[in-house]
């Protein structure tokens, strides 16, 4: 194709896209006491109850160490002691926007990335184009987990702790702040744990090999914890929370890296 039919099918599918984000944004709104219901569910189920319900899933309640540990957890869960105002006169209209704009995307993710993949796939080697699906796959794997792991455990974490300080003080929490919270919590967990694959995208162009990030390990660490800092609210808590993980994730990047250098002499 010419660079010019190049531009049109590029605009072509950005109106696809910029059209169904505006269809699902539509469709939310029509929704939004189930959204609301979701938002607010790290509130009403806080970390004690939801360990709990983990070791009654893979041990059990009954006849065990765990059993009693899961009875006495759940035991002193509750409700986290917070109530969500909205504190200004258009900021219910705010948060509402952003709620819809922000499942309208979610829902549109599916026909976007397609977008995407049917723009970058004719320009792919057959050896790239084998490789792509796995890949795409993985990135968006990795991407959920991220976000699941700030939702059921992260998010709870931090507003328990958050709603205990200061005990004396009433928790009156604005809609808008708590959504941009909640928001950039999510995003920002999915993006972090997309780090084993850009470390195993780095191997793969020959920036640097898995033996170079064990050396590096000591500026990982400054550089996660940095990362970790921009892509969460300002509090130590929910720093550490995607600091520790990430950690562990390097190391699985390491493995990746290495997978990836030992690839070419399969074929050889």
């Amino acid at each position: 194709m010419a660079f010019l039919d190049h531009l049109e099918e590029f605009r072509r599918r950005i109106i696809v896209c910029g059209v169904t984000i505006i269809l699902f944004m539509v469709v939310s709104l029509s929704f939004s006491q189930v959204t609301m219901r979701i938002l607010m569910f790290p509130l009403n189920m806080p970390i004690n109850t939801l360990l709990a319900a983990v070791i009654d899933r893979t041990v059990g309640s009954e006849g065990s160490i765990m059993g009693f540990f899961s009875i006495a957890l759940r035991a002193s869960g509750s409700s986290i002691d917070a109530e969500i105002i909205k504190g200004g006169v258009i900021e219910g209209i705010m948060a509402y926007l952003k709620i819809s704009i922000t499942c309208g995307v979610l829902l549109a993710s599916p026909v976007i990335l397609y977008q995407v993949w049917a723009f970058v796939f004719p320009a792919l080697t057959q050896q790239e184009k084998r490789f792509a699906l796995p890949l795409f796959l993985i990135i968006v794997f990795f991407f959920l987990v991220g976000a699941i792991f700030a939702y059921f455990i992260v998010i709870p974490v931090i507003l328990e702790f958050s709603a205990k300080l200061f005990p004396d003080l009433a928790n009156l929490w604005e809609l808008e702040r708590y959504v941009n919270f909640l928001t950039r919590l999510l995003l920002g967990f999915g993006i972090a744990f997309e780090l084993p694959i850009v470390m195993a995208f780095l191997s793969r162009i020959g920036v640097i090999n898995a033996q170079g990030f064990r050396e590096r390990q000591s500026y990982a660490v400054v550089g996660i914890f940095t990362m970790s800092a921009m892509l969460t609210p300002a509090d130590v808590l929910s720093m550490l929370l995607m600091g520790i993980p990430l950690m562990l994730l390097y190391q699985l990047g390491i493995f990746f890296a290495f997978l990836v250098e030992q690839e070419p002499e399969s074929y050889a």
